[in-house]
């Protein structure tokens, strides 16, 4: 694939990699999909939280955080066995 970036945004790429925070513009370009990608699967997941909530699906977050804490006092105990 070939890209042709706007200038400021090439500018941008290009002092990242000046910069020494990435080894090339490819890289760079790379890891900035790689966040749209996870803000796109956030924004989805945050649309099926809200659907849920829309039709009454909501956790008290005083069971789950004991349900965690449960779980954790779990495992630990588990680990102390072995």
């Amino acid at each position: 694939m070939s890209l042709k970036l706007p200038a400021e945004v090439s500018d941008f790429v290009k002092s990242l990699v000046a910069q020494g925070k990435y080894e090339s513009e490819e890289d760079a370009v790379v890891d900035g999909l790689r966040l749209l990608k996870g803000r796109e699967e956030l924004r989805a997941k945050i649309a099926v939280g809200i659907d849920q909530l829309e039709h009454g699906e909501s956790f008290d977050e005083e069971n789950v955080f004991d349900e965690v804490e449960a779980e954790i006092r779990r495992v630990e105990a588990e680990r102390g066995q072995q």
